[in-house]
């Protein structure tokens, strides 16, 4: 590449994001926890281990309300990041949200220890739905209210707070 094309290249860049316009993905803060893509047919399942953001939950003292849509918004967004591993087929994509429950702390090691896994909800949407505005669920705003096709089932509890 000439110096020139790549002026050419960064004036361009220089521009989008005078504009406003930039890759939204870098505006988005990293999601914390690891995803397994569990299946990926027409009814695709992600598990995420949600433990990092269980743990800023119990910091932060949030209520039952503040940490479910703290929750279904990352779990929006874990769809969102992962729908280049999945088939186009999927019709619906489901995110199992899991996190580790800690024991006692250990005498020998000073940490506490894994109790268990605890299976806290699971966040299903439709794929179509979310593929015609990735855009948007990328970065969903804490305060907005989620659509009527977005469905979120807990089966577990949250630790107290």
């Amino acid at each position: 590449m000439t110096a020139s094309a790549v002026r050419v290249a960064l004036a361009a860049l220089a521009a989008f994001a005078a504009a406003g316009i930039g890759i939204a993905v870098a505006d988005a803060p990293p999601l914390a926890g690891h995803v397994i893509v569990a299946r990926t047919g027409a009814d695709a399942l992600l598990i995420w281990d949600a433990s990092s953001d269980v743990s800023a939950i119990v910091a932060d003292k949030s209520s039952n309300e503040d940490a479910e849509r703290r929750l279904q918004r990352d779990g929006l967004r874990i769809i969102v990041s992962s729908l280049g591993k999945l088939d186009a087929s999927a019709k619906t994509i489901s995110v199992r949200i899991v996190y580790d429950k800690t024991g006692a702390v250990s005498p020998v090691y000073g940490a506490a220890t894994l109790a268990d896994v605890e299976r806290y909800a699971t966040l299903t949407v439709p794929a179509a739905a979310i593929r015609a505005h990735t855009v948007v669920w990328r970065d969903v705003e804490p305060g907005k209210a989620l659509p009527a096709w977005v469905s979120f089932r807990v089966t577990g509890q949250l630790p107290p707070r």
